[in-house]
């Protein structure tokens, strides 16, 4: 996990701003240091800071993070990124979660904003990523086992997550999400695998495999579906692939807010002809969308479908 997968605040005013705004923004719930030592008067631009390492401790209760010895606050309207994308997935109690592995002794990287309050130094998170490590395997698929879920690359053995906290991924080459049965046919074809080691086996998050799945219909993949509560509206977005039997793209998709078909949008697909796919993306007006969905339901008139939790 790199910094820069967060926002990159180091030398960038605007973010930096941002950052400020946000602080500014949480500023009931800092209303105290929370290190005994004071800060020096800070130049232009030295507001940010930037960590990455093992966090050490984690307060829950007064939102306190250790990593590389600073104490970092994190308010409470900041989600934790646990996908490597830069948007907050978890709330910090869900992070915490006492019936899942402790978080600490894992990787989490901040972004943030350097205070003096009462003359004492406050540290203010603004982006927050973690994992529990990064671990990569890259080779030969050796071995598929479907009734299991599990497979075999190189000499490591592998199993998507099922940890919550996380939303694994498994794709074919052209990025098309499959099951573990569907690698079968790709025994001997190369797959790159991110996760972590646990009793041996490497818990999957991120699984890419050189194999294309058969399909009797197009696939449809929803790669964001965030819900504003702020704005009282959500965001979908996603794409759709050509029919393997006609090779025709779909023009639209049908959108299910709730996933109960009630009040179907239809969303057109616009034609990405390089990609050879089609690009959706459904954004109702403020305040149309006064409480959280849940999920939300993508169809696609040639048979595909795809769900997802909002963030």
């Amino acid at each position: 996990m790199k910094i820069s997968r967060l926002v990159p605040v180091v030398g960038a005013s605007a973010a930096l701003a941002a950052g400020v705004l946000f602080v500014a923004q949480n500023q009931a719930e800092a209303v105290a240091p929370i290190d005994a030592f004071p800060l020096p008067v800070l130049r232009p631009g030295a507001e940010a800071i930037a960590l990455e390492g093992t966090l050490t401790a984690l307060d829950v209760a007064t939102r306190v993070a250790t990593v590389n010895s600073t104490r970092v606050f994190i308010p409470a309207g900041l989600l934790v990124d646990t996908t490597h994308d830069g948007i907050g997935d978890i709330t910090l109690e869900q992070l915490a979660n006492p019936n899942l592995p402790s978080p600490v002794g894992g990787t989490m990287a901040v972004t943030g904003v350097a205070q003096s309050v009462d003359g004492l130094a406050r540290f203010t998170a603004t982006g927050v990523y973690w994992e529990f490590a990064e671990n990569v395997v890259a080779g030969p698929l050796v071995m598929v086992d479907a009734n299991l879920g599990m497979f075999q690359v190189n000499g490591t053995p592998v199993q998507m997550t099922s940890d919550p906290r996380f939303l694994p991924c498994l794709s074919d080459a052209n990025g098309v999400p499959i099951s573990v049965a569907d690698l079968t046919p790709g025994i001997g074809s190369t797959v790159a695998v991110e996760g972590y080691l646990e009793n041996g086996i490497m818990m999957a998050k991120v699984v890419e495999a050189d194999v294309i799945a058969p399909s009797a219909t197009d696939t449809v993949v929803i790669d964001r579906a965030l819900y504003d509560g702020g704005k009282r509206t959500v965001e979908v977005r996603g794409w759709i692939t050509a029919h393997p039997a006609t090779g025709v793209v779909a023009p639209s998709v049908q959108v299910d807010l709730g996933c109960d078909s009630i009040g179907l949008v239809t969303v057109n697909a616009v034609l990405d002809p390089v990609a050879g796919q089609g690009n959706f993306r459904y954004k109702p007006a403020n305040n149309s969308v006064p409480t959280n969905p849940g999920q939300v339901c993508v169809r696609s008139p040639n048979g595909g479908e795809a769900l997802r939790n909002f963030n």
